[in-house]
Parts: C-alpha cells; structure tokens; sequence
C-alpha cells in the first residue's frame, strides 16, 4: 500500500519502525556472533579460542615436570584404594590424524587437583591401537608418571583382538569405536568400585575448578533423586555443545502459537487504543493497522527466531536435564549403578547394521530404560580436537584461522568465556532451581 494513503503521523511512525528494526537487526548481528543457532553466527568468532588455550598452556606446563625418567608422581596421601575412590577417569585414545592432544586432556584434569582430590580418582588409558606403540603418547615418560593404569587390549581379557585388528584394516571406525568404548567403561567398572566413571574422549581440556564443580553437582543430583525431583538417571554431561539446542523444528506448533498470540495481543492493544483514546483514532486506521501488524510485528518475530534461542534463553549456571538434542560423547560422567545394562547394550550395538556411533546408543539406552539425563553449564571441558576419523576424508589439513577447534564444529561457546579472567566461572555456582 503506497505511502502516500497515510498522513504525516502515520508515515512517521511507519519510518520510526523502520528504523527500530534496521537497529535492532545491527544490535543482533553483535549479539548473536557466538551462538551456532543464529542466523547471526559467525565461525571465527564462536570458535575463537580464549580460555582454552590458557587451560592447555598450564596443563602442558604441568605435565613437563613429569617428561623425564627420574620425575616422581604426584604425592599421594594414605588413602586405602578402592573404596576411598570417588570416580574413576577412563580415557580411550587413538592416533589422530593432524595432531595428539592425550597429553592436554591428562594434564587439565589433574594439574589443578589438591593431594586428597587426586588420591581420590583412579585415571586410567586405554591404548585403542592393535600396536599401542603406534601412538606417539604411548613411550612418554610422563604417562606412567601419572596416569594410575596404562592399558592395552593385552591387558583386557574380553578384547576381541582379531576383531580389532579386522576393523582396523577396513577402517570401520564406527563399529571399532563402540568395542573400544565399551572396553575402556568395563576397564573402570571391573578395576575399581568408584560410584562415578568418567569417560573421556582423548580431545578434551577441562577448566581448573572441573572436580570440585563435578562433585558437588552429582552430589546435588543424588539429593534430587532421593526426593523424587527426577528420575533414575544414567549420565551427566560434562560438555555440551549449544549448536543443537536452537529452535528445534518438532515445537514449531508451539513457536506458531506463540507468534500468533503476540500478534493478537498487539492487534487487541491497538483497537482498545484506538476506541479509548481520540488522538489516536486518526492513526490507528484498519489500513495502518494492517501493515502493523501484518508486516512489521511478524518481521519483528521473524528476527527474535533468527537471533537465535541461546541469545534469549542461555542455560544458566548449575545443572540442567538434557535429555533431548545434548551432544556429544566427550565427556560424560556415569552412575555405576547403570553401567551392567549400558555395557550389555553397547555390545549387543556392536552386531547391529547399520551401525551407530556410541554417543546414539547410549541415547538409545536411556529413552528405552527411560533414565534421565543431565548437563552442567556451563560445560566443564572443552573439545579441541582439529580433526576426527569420524570426519571419513581421505586427507586431513588445517581448516580455519585456529588450531584450537573442536573437529565439526562440536564446541562449547559457554566454556571459553564462562571461565576467563574477567568472568565469575571459578566460584561455584548455585544448583538450586536449575532442573
């Protein structure tokens, strides 16, 4: 409808709202440049690397102490394992295809740890190589310095090493990688009784306070359960990535639900208005109100959906149920209680075609055994692997401005600024109403 069928207050607002959107959409664009479900998203900005690169600096530094054969380990106090244990670390490395970042994740967990938090976990490697001196980790001085168990499949009596070698040969890592995981699970549920395992993936750095924080959610999460505020549950999260927790397609009705209720809302105001107050009866025409709240309020709405759900609604601080769209196996810390049934149904996967990656079964598992899931955010560690033989490329080559990258994208954008100098991320955070 051409402008000139309005007058002069009519055009005046209609290019004040012009101008509040073309604000609003630069506002956005600055808003939104680290959450991965905005259309706003950049890459070299949600990728950027901060805390990160601190946390592998100090944990590298750390680890050096222990690089030469006459280093000592750390100095344990008389704990009486394996009941003083309150976790057990499992971590499953391969040889990477660019870079090996076994070193970083071991150095982060433990750098930080007091005597009594380190004499509390039994950390243990699982070299997923039919030749574990294939690794380039594997002869370091450092590792038996300070790693509690350093296995291979000899040392595992249910590894089935002409399997591991077959696969090997035809690359099928899929199905490789569900033996190896189940393996380094039952390595830490048969060697020690921790009621909590950690499974890591050999690609992850964790921020300095990650045992303490840990601790005390899982304690939080045993006294919900206790009071019937959630159900059985089978892990929590110690990364997440926000890339799948955007507006998610399966609540479109409820999204146009909402968009159609707020048109209505200010369709109704502009009417009451109208008929209550005389000065506006000469603006509020049907006309105006057409183009109000046919164009500019649905354009407004359009623009809230491509900011993009992390930008309105983050996860706050503490720990949430996540039993839907978290990602991905990096890090995940397991009730013991659930882990027999986790391992029947991880070898039971492993025959099934086609086959699925390990984090969909354990997905799998906990929708059939309908266990609840939990994350704490901001995540714990982060994911910098720059590449993943999940990737299926023939060759592998730096890609993008930072080597610090977590392979597809899987990266925590709340990690790199939740624990930097400027935040309040090394104090503990309240819990309390976060599920």
């Amino acid at each position: 409808m051409a402008l000139y069928h309005y007058n002069r207050k009519q055009r005046l607002l209609l290019a004040s709202f012009a101008l509040l959107f073309l604000v609003l959409l630069g506002l956005c664009h600055f808003w939104s440049a680290r959450d991965p479900g905005s259309y706003f998203f950049q890459p070299n900005e949600g990728y950027r690397p901060e805390y990160s690169v601190q946390r592998i600096h100090e944990s590298l530094e750390w680890l050096s102490a222990y690089n030469h054969s006459d280093a000592m380990g750390p100095s344990l106090p008389d704990i009486s394992p394996p009941h003083a244990k309150s976790a057990c670390v499992g971590i499953v490395t391969v040889k990477r295809p660019l870079q090996q970042d076994l070193d970083t994740t071991v150095g982060s967990i433990l750098d930080t740890l007091t005597p009594e938090q380190r004499a509390a976990l039994t950390v243990q490697v699982l070299f997923a190589l039919s030749d574990p001196s294939d690794h380039p980790d594997y002869n370091q001085t450092w590792l038996t310095n300070v790693v509690d168990r350093v296995l291979t499949y000899d040392d595992l009596a249910d590894a089935p090493g002409w399997i591991i070698l077959n696969l090997e040969k035809k690359k099928n890592i899929k199905k490789k990688s569900l033996i190896d995981y189940r393996l380094g699970l039952q390595a830490c549920y048969d060697m020690t009784d921790a009621p909590w395992i950690i499974m890591l993936e050999d690609d992850v750095v964790a921020q300095r306070n990650w045992y303490e924080h840990t601790m005390r959610s899982v304690q939080r999460i045993e006294d919900w359960h206790r009071a019937d505020a959630i159900k059985d549950w089978l892990y929590v999260r110690l990364f997440y990535t926000e890339k799948f927790l955007g507006w998610n397609s399966e609540h479109w009705p409820i999204y146009l639900a909402w968009s159609v209720l707020v048109v209505s809302v200010c369709a109704s105001a502009a009417i009451y208005i109208r008929r209550t107050v005389r000065p506006a009866q000469g603006i509020l025409t049907n006309s105006f109100l057409l183009v109000l709240c046919g164009f500019y309020v649905p354009l407004l709405i359009g623009l809230f959906f491509l900011t993009g759900r992390i930008t309105w609604f983050p996860l706050q601080d503490g720990v949430h149920l996540m039993n839907t769209h978290g990602c991905c196996s990096q890090a995940l810390l397991f009730n013991r209680e659930n882990i027999p049934a986790l391992l029947g149904y991880l070898e039971h996967m492993e025959d099934v075609v086609p086959t699925k990656a390990v984090d969909s079964v354990i997905e799998m598992l906990a929708t059939r055994a309908d266990l609840d899931r939990l994350a704490i955010s901001p995540s714990q560690m982060q994911h910098v692997g720059a590449a993943s033989y999940k990737e299926k490329k023939k060759t592998w080559k730096w890609e993008g401005p930072y080597r610090v990258k977590g392979a597809h994208g899987v990266w925590s954008m709340g990690f790199e600024k939740a624990y930097g100098v400027h935040s309040t991320g090394h104090g503990w955070f309240d819990l309390d109403g976060a599920v």
